[in-house]
């Protein structure tokens, strides 16, 4: 074998490891992509572990493009007035304050808004937003990329 062939060889080698790192790379992202919605379902004992703010409604606690924690619940004790819960309407999901709970449904109103929702049953709420000091946990802007993707996905 000659200086070329060695040449070559070590030129080969440092490709395949190229492309074996960036292989191993996108498997990684794929699996944080794919498994961290898995894994905080399962913490959160919800199949929707996390949602995107897309309306000012519930302004100032919640801007539009934050990405929330959803914690699931398993019965209606668990929810209070002043909880911000998630449920499901017509459109999609809502995501609102409790200001009344009665015997059979549960009233809420986003912070913004003027008046309160129609009555929510108890069997249409998900969860409610995981909260720290009384404070739902947010993550400022990362809703947005949630947000562009279902807006292209409806209008293609």
């Amino acid at each position: 074998m000659d200086f070329q062939d060695t040449e070559n060889i070590l030129k080969m080698n440092k490709v395949v490891k190229s492309i074996l790192g960036w292989l191993i790379y996108l498997a990684i992202l794929a699996a944080l992509v794919w498994g961290t919605p898995k894994g905080l379902a399962f913490v959160l004992k919800t199949k929707y572990p996390m949602a995107s703010i897309t309306s000012g409604s519930m302004w100032p606690a919640l801007k539009t493009g934050d990405m929330v924690f959803i914690k699931g619940i398993e019965n209606k004790d668990e929810i209070k007035v002043g909880d911000i819960i998630v449920y499901k309407n017509p459109l999609g999901f809502t995501i609102h304050r409790v200001i009344e709970i009665n015997e059979n449904i549960i009233i809420t109103k986003g912070d913004a808004n003027n008046v309160s929702d129609a009555p929510v049953k108890f069997e249409e709420i998900i969860g409610k937003t995981l909260d720290f000091n009384n404070k739902p946990i947010r993550i400022p802007y990362l809703g947005q990329i949630s947000i562009l993707f279902n807006f292209s996905h409806k209008n293609s």
